[in-house]
């Protein structure tokens, strides 16, 4: 479903991301864990460029979301020369697969991110009415069904402000998915909540995994990463340094980096 391909991502002269690959396969739920600052988030806003890697590909569902350097792609040149008419006829396809790439990709943030002027019902139908993804009616009933799921359907015409913590987070899940994206991203969804508001933003996030949807999710919920990760990531100093099934990667960790930091945080 996702496929990374050797990617770097630089902000100024600190280089985040060093040459990262990893796949993702349709339906896989896979956590990635880290030091703070090693690169994590970087990874996943890379995965739906919010962050454009400085080099390398993204790869979703079979196609190429990252434009390429056309300095780098001898295609684009004929006897030496660079052929702008192929370059040109490439950027649009780049531009088409972004687009559709973004549709296709649900990303729920460390705080919420919701628009604190519109209702509830209007962040939620605000993306696909907008998109032409659904008209209206069919936003509205689709909204009306998420609500209803995660319980907050008395909450469809409050305002942001009036929502607890994991109320916002569990709308800005359902937001997401109000888009009917093939795959979820999760940045740190329960770091800003109060600890007894995590639960019930976990508790949806694995309704989600039982639902089969393929998740992407930088968390520091180990418990979370044990019970419902196929595949847990370690990215230490902008690399993966060690990945593996969850009793693996907790029950016998290899990097002597990773066991230090499973000693601290376990």
């Amino acid at each position: 479903m996702i496929d990374v391909k050797n990617v770097y991502k630089s902000f100024g002269k600190k280089e985040i991301l060093k040459g990262i690959s990893c796949s993702i396969e349709q339906g896989e739920r896979v956590v990635i864990i880290g030091p703070s600052g090693s690169g994590k988030s970087t990874l996943l806003r890379c995965m739906n460029l919010l962050e454009t890697p400085d080099k390398g590909e993204i790869w979703l569902d079979g196609s190429l979301i990252t434009s390429a350097d056309a300095a780098l792609h001898k295609e684009f040149f004929v006897d030496g020369k660079l052929n702008k008419k192929q370059l040109k006829s490439f950027e649009r396809e780049m531009s088409i697969n972004i687009n559709l790439a973004r549709q296709q990709m649900g990303m729920v943030f460390q705080h919420f991110n919701l628009f604190n002027n519109l209702t509830v019902m209007q962040n939620m139908t605000l993306a696909p009415v907008m998109l032409k993804v659904k008209t209206k009616a069919e936003a509205e009933e689709r909204a009306l069904e998420l609500l209803d799921r995660i319980g907050l359907l008395d909450k469809k015409n409050e305002y942001p402000s009036k929502l607890s913590g994991g109320q916002k987070q569990r709308v800005a899940i359902i937001r997401a998915l109000a888009m009917d994206p093939k795959v979820m991203l999760f940045d740190e969804p329960t770091s800003a909540l109060d600890p007894e508001m995590v639960g019930e933003v976990l508790d949806l996030m694995k309704d989600l995994a039982k639902d089969g949807m393929t998740m992407v999710v930088v968390t520091h919920e180990m418990g979370f990463a044990r019970e419902v990760a196929d595949r847990v990531l370690f990215v230490n100093e902008g690399v993966i340094a060690e990945e593996a099934p969850p009793a693996e990667f907790f029950g016998n960790p290899q990097h002597p980096r990773l066991v230090q930091f499973l000693q601290k945080v376990l």
